[in-house]
């Protein structure tokens, strides 16, 4: 397969993550940045060799060299690059959230059309652990009827669009309850409608800082989660009840492993198991090594879809992402948006 030549949109530090990750891929590489301010973008490609610096999404996306684009600007600009990008041909790999279900609708929608693939830059998806957790569900916890996650950043800086409504609509709760209602699509998989969705925020000024709440579905399936910046630590905890065990991450965001943040931690990746009247000597402890960062796994499975993937996969990731936007959509309204 050959190499996927990406662009990037936004030179902020995720962007460098995922820059990082694409330099890791042997499936890809990174040939231009573009920024509305030409010295932000020779400023973030300074060090990476034969990659230029561009002014302008509409500049990127003239390039031939650039096959796919990766959008990493503020949440209100991501559906009109997402889309002048998908008319131009080019494949796009999206960070999280969005500003709501019928933004990601239109372009999933309009990249399905065009025949170009869709992707939210959710990377624990991409990890061999996900897999390995979603086969040992049925297997070791019976039917999964209740997840709880918490996830916490020690994050102040207030000057970060992050505490910015106008750039991020739902700040922290876009930000951090992203992940636990994906975790909810990956691994509690609910059944029919959204029956109640409950969600105690905590404001500074007119940003979300901290919030907790409750999302339940027809299948009697129910979620909790409690997200933010304001604990004073990182914290990363999810707890999977069946109806014969439990299933426990306390790294289901960033792995302590291979992850960008923790990569060098010496923490092996994987998942805990208990059941019956296990005290914690008995809980067992299932590895799930990988080959490479989370991140570099989703760029390879990025580029594999944009090389090769069918209709089918395709669509069942645009189909995630709009999962997890529409339980997103629920909190934010239930939060008195």
């Amino acid at each position: 397969m050959s190499q996927l030549g990406f662009g990037i949109v936004g030179p902020g530090f995720i962007a460098g993550v995922i820059a990082d990750a694409i330099a890791e891929s042997a499936n890809a590489r990174l040939t231009a940045v573009s920024s509305r301010r030409i010295e932000n973008a020779r400023q973030f490609t300074a060090g990476r060799q034969g990659v230029e610096a561009v002014q302008g999404a509409d500049s990127l996306l003239a390039r031939p060299d650039v096959d796919a684009v990766y959008i990493a600007t503020p949440t209100v600009a991501k559906e009109e690059i997402a889309l002048a990008a998908i008319a131009a041909g080019k494949h796009v790999l999206v960070d999280k959230p969005f500003v709501d279900h019928a933004s990601v609708l239109r372009m999933t929608k309009a990249a399905a059309a065009k025949g170009v693939l869709f992707m939210d830059a959710t990377h624990f998806v991409h990890h061999p652990r996900t897999a390995a957790f979603q086969a040992a569900i049925a297997v070791k916890i019976g039917t999964p009827r209740s997840l709880h996650t918490a996830f916490y950043f020690p994050f102040s800086d207030r000057s970060n669009i992050r505490f910015d409504p106008t750039q991020e609509p739902m700040t922290a709760l876009g930000d951090m309850a992203w992940y636990s209602m994906r975790a909810v699509v990956e691994y509690l998989r609910p059944e029919g409608r959204i029956t109640q969705a409950v969600v105690a925020p905590e404001r500074e000024s007119n940003a979300i800082v901290r919030a907790s709440g409750l999302i339940a579905f027809e299948g009697g399936q129910v979620s909790t989660f409690d997200v933010g910046y304001t604990a004073g630590t990182i914290l990363m905890d999810l707890q999977l009840l069946g109806t014969t065990g439990v299933l426990e991450m306390d790294d289901f965001v960033l792995d302590w492993e291979s992850s960008s943040a923790f990569k060098d931690s010496g923490n092996p990746s994987g998942y805990s198991h208990r059941t019956g009247m296990a005290t914690r000597k008995d809980v067992t402890f299932i590895p799930t090594p990988s080959k490479s960062s989370q991140e570099a796994a989703m760029i390879d499975d990025f580029a594999e879809l944009a090389a090769s993937g069918t209709a089918a996969q395709r669509a069942a990731y645009a189909e995630a992402t709009l999962k997890t936007q529409e339980y997103l959509d629920a909190l934010w309204a239930a939060a008195g948006s």
